[in-house]
Formats: C-alpha cells, sequence, structure tokens
C-alpha cells in the first residue's frame, strides 16, 4: 500500500461535526490501497467527545500519533460548556485578535517534530492536510518543503471567507490572506467541499489554475445507517407521535428560536399536535433556548437529548420522521454546505430545511422530500409542519430519490480523493 500522512488537529475522541470528514476518509481509504497515518493531538479540552468514532476508526486499521502524552483516558479529559454563545464568540474573537493564523498554532512546533519522524520512520508517500484549523496547512507545507512530498490541502470551511473568522485590523486580514497565497502555491492539489469555496479561491487567487481545485463534498457513512435502516421510533404503534429531529449543535450562526416560534403557531393552530409531535434536538443546546422553550409552553412536545455519540446519533435519525436544518442568512451563508445535510440524506427520511439561498439549498432541490422554507420565516415553517403532520397521520410521507442522496456515500467520496493522490504519484513518477 502507498502511505498517506493525514494532518488533522480534529480528530476523535474529539467529536462534533468538524471531525467526521477526516475521520471517514481514513476509515476507507485503505480499500483503495492508501494506507493512512493521522497526525493530532493528545486532546485534554473538548467541545464534545466520541470515542465511539474514534474505536471505529481505529478498527479500520488506521494509524493514529498524537503530540503531547500520546495517551488517551476516557475520563482524562474536560468538557468546555459555555452558558450562551456569545461568550464562547468572545473568547474566539480575541483569540484571533492575537493568534495567527488561529488558537492552534503553538500545535506547529511539536507536530512537525513528530511528523517528521513518522514520514521518516515509515516511507510515507503523500501529505494530506485538512482545515480550519488553518495551522493544519502551515505545518504540511513546511512538511513539503522539508521532505518534497506531493501535498494536498482540504478545505471544509474557505479561510479568508470564513464567516467565522474574526479580522479586527486590516492588517490581521492581509496577514491571513499572505499565508493562505503561501499554502495554496506549496499545495499540489486544493479539495474543497463545495463549488462556491472553490469559486472564491480562484477569484481572490486567480494563479491558482481551475484543474488544481476538486470538489469532493460532505457525506454519510452508509454504514452508520445499515443497522438502523429504515426503523420507527421505539414508540412504533398507531399512537405514536411524529418525531422531527435536529442534529447538530448551536454555535455561531445556528439557532433553534425560529423553528421554535413555529412550532408553537402549529400547535396553536392544531392543538392535538402538540401532544402528538416530539420535536428531538440531538446535540449541544444552549441554556437560554431551554428557557425560551419553557417560556412558549412546549416541553411536552420537546425532547432535548443532548449531545451524544455518532453512532447514538445516527439512531436518532434513522428513528425519526422528519429531519430538521436551518442555516441562519449572513454575509456568507451561500458558503455553507453544512455536513449535517449528507448525514440527513444518508438517513433517507424528509427533510425540512430552513435555509437561504447556497450551497445547502441547491444540494435539496432534487431531493424529492423536502420542504424549503425562509431561515426566519416562521410562518412557512408552522405550514410546513403542519404538512408533513397531515402526510404522516395519512401514512403518506414523501420519500427521497436515492439516486440522488447516493452521491454522497462516504465510502465512495474516499475513492475519489484516492483517485487524486495516484494521479499525484503518477505526477511525480514522471517527473523521476
Amino acid at each position: 500500500m502507498k502511505k498517506v500522512l493525514i494532518i488533522s488537529y480534529y480528530f476523535p475522541p474529539m467529536g462534533m461535526g468538524g471531525v467526521q470528514r477526516t475521520a471517514k476518509f481514513a476509515k476507507y481509504l485503505s480499500l483503495y490501497d492508501w494506507q493512512p497515518y493521522v497526525l493530532t493531538v493528545t486532546p485534554k479540552l473538548y467541545l464534545a467527545s466520541d470515542y465511539c468514532l474514534l474505536h471505529e476508526v481505529e478498527k479500520a486499521g488506521v494509524k493514529i500519533y498524537r503530540t503531547g502524552s500520546g495517551e488517551l483516558e476516557e475520563n482524562g479529559h474536560k468538557v468546555v460548556k459555555f452558558k450562551n454563545d456569545s461568550n464562547r464568540k468572545l473568547l474566539s474573537n480575541l483569540s484571533q485578535t492575537f493568534l495567527i493564523p488561529d488558537s492552534k498554532i503553538f500545535w506547529k512546533s511539536p507536530a512537525l517534530e513528530l511528523a517528521s519522524k513518522v514520514i521518516t520512520e515509515n516511507n510515507i508517500d503523500m501529505l494530506f492536510a485538512t482545515a480550519p484549523p488553518y495551522t493544519d496547512f502551515l505545518i504540511a507545507c513546511e512538511l513539503k518543503e522539508k521532505f518534497g512530498l506531493p501535498l494536498v490541502l482540504d478545505y471544509r470551511d474557505s479561510w479568508i471567507d470564513c464567516p467565522n473568522n474574526f479580522y479586527p485590523t486590516p492588517l490581521h486580514k492581509a496577514k491571513h490572506k499572505k499565508l493562505e497565497t503561501g499554502a495554496l502555491e506549496c499545495a499540489d492539489k486544493v479539495v474543497t467541499i463545495n463549488d462556491r469555496i472553490k469559486e472564491l479561491i480562484h477569484l481572490r487567487y486567480p494563479f491558482v489554475s481551475d484543474e488544481k481545485v476538486s470538489v469532493i463534498p460532505q457525506g454519510f457513512d452508509p454504514e452508520d445507517f445499515s443497522v438502523n435502516g429504515n426503523e420507527k421510533p421505539s414508540s412504533n404503534g398507531k399512537n405514536r407521535k411524529m418525531r422531527i429531529s435536529y442534529s447538530g449543535s448551536f454555535l455561531n450562526y445556528y439557532t433553534p428560536k425560529h423553528f421554535i416560534d413555529g412550532l408553537k403557531l402549529a400547535t396553536e393552530k392544531l392543538p392535538e399536535l402538540k401532544s402528538n409531535i416530539e420535536a428531538c434536538f440531538i446535540g449541544t443546546f444552549p441554556e437560554e433556548y431551554k428557557e425560551y422553550i419553557k417560556q412558549q409552553g412546549l416541553n411536552e412536545a420537546v425532547n432535548i437529548v443532548g449531545y451524544v455519540e455518532h453512532s447514538v446519533c445516527t439512531k436518532y435519525l434513522a428513528e425519526s420522521d422528519v429531519l430538521w436544518m436551518m442555516i441562519n442568512k449572513s454575509e456568507r451563508s451561500d458558503l455553507h454546505s453544512t455536513g449535517k445535510l449528507y448525514e440527513y440524506f444518508g438517513a433517507n427520511k424528509p427533510i425540512l430545511a430552513c435555509v437561504p439561498e447556497g450551497v445547502a439549498r441547491r444540494s435539496l432541490d432534487m431531493h424529492g422530500a423536502v420542504i424549503l422554507t425562509g431561515p426566519d420565516d416562521v410562518n412557512a415553517i408552522r405550514d410546513a409542519i403542519l404538512n408533513f403532520y397531515e402526510k404522516f397521520k395519512a401514512g403518506k410521507m414523501p420519500v427521497p430519490n436515492d439516486s440522488v442522496t447516493g452521491m454522497y456515500n462516504r465510502k465512495r467520496l474516499a475513492g475519489k480523493l484516492a483517485n487524486e493522490f495516484d494521479a499525484l504519484v503518477k505526477m511525480e513518477e514522471v517527473k523521476a
């Protein structure tokens, strides 16, 4: 097998959506004759943890190298909690003011030291770095310069144009642009999760050729749903509630407020709904919205599950009747093709999507079982909930288009990444 070093600060047992893409690539690359070696950290502070996903990756034979102690203790970490999102944003803005490109810059030195050892001892053939954090790209570029290995950069989000990034002065933004320019010049290949990020790279950096950038979208792992299949909730029966579930955390531009308001209006229009619907929130859920739900008198209709490991989350999705997602309107909302959307595709369920124009909305166009509304159109959200409820009672829920959802199978997407690796190796052989 050829060997690839994957540079990824975020990796299991860290949880949440940022680790899924990299972990699943690592899991499936060996099917295409690429042995993955992962360079990451020994985490101590988590927003969430997922040891189940870590065990899944280890079972696939992925070799993991960690800076720091290298020893993981399932109870040896601290889960960081914020009472509200504004506190988290304040800390983020402060760190981005003083640390460039991000707060993970202190990882660069130990990562370079360990990576050099891994490359030398294992005869690595390829470098693959995924960001954010953008420090991963800086590490990869220094390793390429040192060892002359081909390099693929993976954009899970944009860099300069990311709406989560904070630039307190023009000087900060100029520094980021200089760093990104260097990374793009260094890379042999660039991969993005959607066409819009690719387009912005070409617009901002005209020296990057079209063929240098490929799109490999987010996806879902079919094995996550192979056991769950199309199960119904455990309360299956004629009188069971319709479960409408949301998977993910409410950070940055995500808020459940407009959905809660739409649900409130729906129960006012159809009182029986309150005792016949379960709005299920799976993921980190801020205290401020728990109080808001209570104020709206919706406790009976809401189930706040909280954060669970990925295998448990996919079971909830498979046992739901409708899946809800949202993306708030923002300056860069057109960039977001949130990972949960593709997990929803894998669950093969109808979707209520409250999203603005952009990449995510275009991905949903051919889904076949979706109701689209604006992010803050509470009347449209109300109508969508009532529409699904009537179909649910009649046993006539819409069915997604399998030919569309199948395009996002992570096993298949790992094969696309392996093809990019193979093409670069062949180019190197020709040069030699």
